[in-house]
């Protein structure tokens, strides 16, 4: 009896969400929220505050650059000469405060400051995120291809 009622409890439950995606509320909480009240905005602007999600504003800020204090070790391959070994370098001595500040890491060779210069157009430095950065995420992101 147990079994048949949780199975029913997830099928109600995945016919709600069904329904609502296909009605095209989706998942952004704040749409839906605006769709629901579209006459009162300060629930709206509560329903963002509270299901912010602080990673999506960051790649949004960031946009095509790479973000020294937060990408992971994977990011850097876009960029030849820098992965894995001088990304790795990069990430172990994180945060910067300024994208030239990646030219003082210790024990840099010559061929890997001139990489380094080469790509400071590409680098951007935001305060660290702790959910892109704890952990040991950025060194192994577990992404296997």
């Amino acid at each position: 009896m147990k079994t048949r009622l949780s199975l029913l409890t997830k099928f109600v439950i995945g016919l709600v969400l069904g329904v609502l995606v296909w009605l095209g509320l989706g998942f952004n909480q704040p749409a839906i929220a605006q769709r629901l009240w579209p006459n009162q905005p300060e629930l709206t602007n509560i329903a963002a505050q509270i299901w912010r999600n602080p990673v999506d504003e960051r790649l949004g800020k960031v946009s095509t650059k790479l973000d020294l204090n937060n990408a992971n070790v994977l990011a850097f391959r876009r960029y030849p000469g820098l992965y894995p070994t001088l990304a790795r370098k990069i990430i172990r001595n994180a945060p910067f405060d300024t994208v030239e500040d990646v030219l003082n890491i210790p024990g840099l060779s010559d061929r890997e400051i001139d990489l380094l210069k080469a790509n400071l157009d590409n680098f951007v430095v935001m305060p660290s995120e702790p959910a892109l950065t704890e952990g040991g995420d950025r060194i192994n992101p577990g992404i296997y291809k």
